[in-house]
């Protein structure tokens, strides 16, 4: 009888356990204009911290002819959608998603609901996103043509500085742009494409396996 209490009691403690990791309390995913990334922080009830930079691209050498289009369509080809999760250590996801916290990542305005800063306009620009849920809050906003704060790009306007400065944050804990280069180190020889980010053009890229960069 006491064998099988023990059992059940260590059942229980597992099972309590997983429970608690599968709970999250917060998550953050922030999308990025200058590659097909996107961030995506979590923190779990029992204090654990887990992160991803997230790749979306297509594998195949993009055809724009109308005759070749014509026959994809005819008979459904699709090109080889390639999803990629490299992992970010759980230290430096802490980091980052107190910082952001911090910097009001849950609590900016909209650019939508602020006069000056709604009014300020871009042609097909493309737009960085945050989506935002914890036990407390649920939501969804974008920025249209943030980037990491350099010399001379630093915005005028003070909302917009709030959504650079937050964008700036994400890039001084991550190195982006590296972890799109040791993306095409994993992946074979060949063509590799992506929408921009403002959807209006695709950028392919011939994957030749250099060291340190891939090749335009």
């Amino acid at each position: 009888m006491k064998k099988v209490l023990y059992i059940l009691f260590f059942l229980f403690i597992n099972i309590s356990l997983l429970f608690a990791q599968e709970n999250k309390k917060r998550t953050y995913e922030i999308s990025v204009i200058s590659q097909p990334q996107k961030v995506e922080l979590i923190e779990y009830e029992n204090g654990k911290y887990v992160g991803n930079v997230i790749t979306v691209i297509t594998q195949g050498k993009w055809k724009t002819g109308w005759l070749i289009r014509t026959w994809r369509d005819i008979w459904n080809i699709e090109d080889e959608e390639i999803v990629d999760k490299n992992q970010i250590d759980k230290k430096v996801v802490k980091n980052l998603m107190n910082e952001l916290k911090k910097n009001e990542i849950e609590t900016i305005k909209k650019c939508s609901k602020d006069q000056e800063c709604n009014k300020y306009g871009f042609l097909d620009g493309g737009e960085v996103s945050f989506k935002i849920e914890s036990t407390q809050i649920e939501r969804e906003y974008g920025f249209v043509e943030i980037y990491p704060l350099k010399e001379n790009n630093k915005e005028k306007i003070e909302l917009r500085i709030k959504a650079q400065n937050l964008i700036t944050i994400v890039y001084k804990h991550i190195n982006l742009e590296q972890k799109f280069s040791e993306l095409f180190k994993r992946l074979p020889r060949g063509y590799y494409n992506w929408y921009q980010a403002s959807g209006h053009s695709i950028v392919t890229i011939k994957n030749r396996k250099r060291k340190n960069k891939y090749v335009w």
